[in-house]
């Protein structure tokens, strides 16, 4: 807090100082209405930052040193405006004109060079400001549930522990690469991400990539890839905001943010600073049928704080730096002697910097990125024979990471691009019993180093694109450790258990083809042939453990998975009324990771015999989807957009066991994948009420891996209404409107219909 107070500090201190530079000023209106314009975007062409105009639709850039300045003025629900050869004291003009919303965004994920949605081939989704706008979210995650084959389970809503999501066909978070400003999200221990370690007050755009992508991302984007790119720094002395939110089931929270232009160094610093506390008491998960004295609220307390720092080098150059420090507190929904119950708790430090250069011919990115997350859980139930158990949880673990690409430009029709990827993940992990007198410890570590190399083509006067990808990986698991001391039958040992595992390694080579063909300026068809590998987790190589199907054995042998995906596409629009996507993919899959029943049990404490259970890499998978998206502006104040998605996954190669598996797998379908998918929306923008309505349909799915339970389908209506003045910003969210609460995996029901009402102070 110390630091924060400082970094405040300093803005309001440049706040009030001033300094003398060379300014472009100017004023917004709207076309229509001659009304002034706030928030308006305002940037320099040959630069990365800029600023918004304040409540009377003014506006300043200063510290222009070129002669001449190329500006793009750019609003929600607007046409952009160009305009060059700006000299510094000249006042601009601007009159907005009203425009729907961008079918062809520009994204960077998918090649690491901005180009259009409608070039790239491959499937691409892009949530942009305006979406992000009108969407009731009280999660960064929950902006891509209408995005076509993109599973998003967070069934207890704000109150769940996490979220988990995953892509076309595919079970399991650790299937899809998660990038924050291009930087990898995914934890090597579990794979997963904490998604409320994001604020989505910071997010300014998502880009998604369907299908695998480890071509150029590597290890985890076996289904796709997310990349959340958060806003800028904006280039105004002083600016900010703040929020009060209430909601229901106890729910209440303050979220802020500062920023402004420091005059340190030649450029001076853009800095932002974003705060965010929530207090819940949350509501009782478990369904009325298996309720005792011992369900409880699901209760939650979180905070966060994220800073991004800017500092422009050179007209061409710059350097970020930023962080993130999150923690939280969530009732797990169940307590017997203790006040807080059983609870989850995490404690996340994540720091990054970055710097960006054109050097003569080269584009160069470099990045490094560092985060620690500290897990605590406390554990306490009575099991089935009247015994009392409480267990501590005490775990760390960390990831360290380094990239660097260049980009070179040959020609007029083709970009060459080459990088490396380095990356070292660890966890410390201890369970102390306090009911008994056992104790684990387990700990391993491991380090991934990588090459890449992408080649783009234009051909026949840009009617052709083609991509192409290859990246070699290569990883080693070391220091490896579990340690076991004076066990019971509450962890399953039959007696002190020291194991250092080996060493082991595997390398990995992935390609990657697309070509996209342009036959007129409304048709594009793609094509492509990629392919995708997710590692083993650090939880699989080194822990041995109970879990809910038994008591699970160490494999520090475990090889990645791997998937090869076929894909066929195309994309159809009428000017700038309607675009319609559609994809067909076949994916066969090999080496993907099952548990395997060792033929041995034991005996935990319970009612039953535990079998013993290992993951190996067992089984091979075939996936057949397809996805279609349609977007339509059929008014300037009305946008509709709409997906369906449709996939069938299932095993079709099972080693069986002999001596231990009584059921193959051969023939099932891949357990807790929606068969089914489907989204509207809806977002209606006027000057009297903003309105944005989304729906969300989960088809059926498998609840075990025999499939012999079914969790049914389920859908939800979800509305956003919001009111800007010229500093206040009011916001009703009500999701599931109808109040039509469905029952999860896990057996716990969701909140059903849910308020939250907040009010926006903003100032420039």
């Amino acid at each position: 807090m110390k630091s924060l107070f400082c970094i405040i500090s300093l803005i309001f201190f440049i706040s009030f100082s001033g300094f003398s530079q060379t300014c472009i000023t100017g004023r917004v209106i709207d076309s229509r209405t001659n009304q002034p314009l706030s928030g308006v975007t305002i940037k320099l062409a040959e630069k990365t930052l800029g600023t918004v105009t304040d409540s009377n639709g003014n506006f300043s850039f200063c510290d222009i040193k070129q002669a001449y300045s190329n500006i793009v003025i750019s609003h929600i629900g607007y046409r952009a405006v160009y305009r060059s050869n700006v000299k510094p004291n000249d006042f601009v003009a601007v009159s907005l004109v009203e425009s729907p919303i961008e079918l062809n965004p520009i994204i960077v994920t998918a090649t690491l060079t901005p180009q259009s949605t409608w070039e790239v081939p491959a499937m691409i989704s892009v949530i942009d400001s305006v979406k992000l706008r009108s969407q009731s979210a009280l999660n960064t995650d929950n902006y891509l549930r209408t995005i076509p084959g993109l599973y998003i389970d967070r069934s207890n809503g704000v109150f769940s522990k996490n979220a988990a999501v995953t892509m076309r066909g595919l079970d399991g978070s650790n299937r899809v690469l998660i990038l924050y400003d291009g930087a990898p999200m995914n934890k090597t221990s579990y794979g997963f991400i904490n998604w409320s370690l994001i604020s989505p007050d910071m997010v300014d755009q998502i880009e998604v990539v369907h299908g695998p992508s480890s071509a150029l991302f590597g290890n985890n984007a076996m289904a796709g890839v997310i990349n959340i790119r958060t806003k800028e720094p904006l280039n105004s002395p002083f600016y900010g905001s703040v929020t009060g939110e209430a909601g229901g089931f106890g729910l209440y929270g303050v979220r802020a943010m500062l920023g402004g232009k420091t005059p340190v160094f030649r450029k001076g610093i853009n800095i932002m600073v974003n705060g965010f506390y929530r207090n819940g008491d949350g509501y009782i998960i478990e369904p009325y049928t298996v309720r005792d004295s011992n369900s409880v609220n699901s209760y939650i307390n979180e905070k966060g704080l994220v800073i991004k720092t800017v500092i422009p080098l050179s007209d061409s150059s710059s350097f970020y730096i930023g962080g993130n420090y999150y923690e939280d507190k969530r009732g797990a929904g169940r307590a017997v002697y203790l006040a807080d119950g059983s609870f989850d708790a995490y404690t996340t430090k994540r720091f990054r910097f970055g710097y960006t250069a054109k050097i003569e011919k080269f584009d160069i990115e470099l990045y490094g990125y560092a985060q620690q997350e500290k897990y605590y859980r406390q554990n306490e139930n009575i099991n089935t024979t009247g015994d009392y158990k409480l267990y501590h949880t005490f775990q760390t673990s960390g990831d360290l990471g380094f990239w660097a690409n260049a980009s070179r430009r040959i020609g007029s029709n083709n970009v060459l691009i080459g990088g490396v990827d380095v990356k070292h993940g660890w966890m410390d992990a201890e369970d102390i019993y306090r009911t008994s007198t056992d104790d684990l410890l387990r700990k391993g570590k491991v380090l991934f180093a990588a090459a890449f190399i992408q080649d783009e083509h234009s051909l026949l006067n840009s009617k052709i694109k083609i991509l192409g990808g290859l990246r070699f990986d290569v990883a080693t698991f070391y220091d490896g450790l579990l340690k076991v001391t004076q066990p019971t039958k509450n962890t399953g040992f039959t007696g002190d258990t020291l194991a250092d595992f080996a060493r082991s390694s595997w390398k990995d080579l992935n390609p990657k083809l697309g070509i996209r063909y342009f036959p007129n300026n409304w048709l594009s068809i793609y094509g492509s042939v990629s392919t995708g590998f997710m590692p083993a987790k650090l939880d699989d190589l080194c822990s041995s453990r109970k879990i809910t199907k038994g008591f699970k054995l160490a494999n520090p042998n475990l090889k990645p998975e791997h998937l090869l995906t076929y894909e066929m596409g195309g994309g159809i629009k009428i000017n700038s009324i309607a675009r319609f996507d559609a994809a067909l993919y076949l994916s066969n899959g090999s080496d993907f990771q099952y548990f395997v029943s060792t033929g041995d049990s034991i005996d935990t404490g319970g009612n039953e015999i535990k079998p013993i259970v290992k993951r190996e890499n067992i089984t091979s998978v075939r996936i057949v989807g397809g996805e279609i998206s349609l977007n339509v502006n059929p008014l300037k104040w009305l946008m509709l957009r709409g997906n369906f998605s449709l996939n069938h996954s299932e095993i079709i190669k099972y080693k069986v066991n002999p001596l231990a598996d009584t059921t193959n797998l051969e023939g099932k379908a891949l357990a807790e994948v929606p068969m089914r998918q489907a989204s509207a929306e809806a977002i209606f923008q006027n000057r009297f009420v903003n309105a944005g309505l989304v729906w969300v349909y989960i088809g059926p799915q498998w609840l075990d891996e025999v499939n012999s339970d079914e969790i049914g389908s389920w859908n939800t209506f979800n509305l956003r209404l919001w009111k800007d003045f010229r500093s206040i910003k009011l916001t009703l969210d009500i999701q599931d409107i109808l109040d039509n609460p469905y029952t999860d995996k896990k057996g716990y029901i969701s909140p059903g219909r849910f308020f939250q009402f907040s009010v926006t102070y903003s100032f420039i």
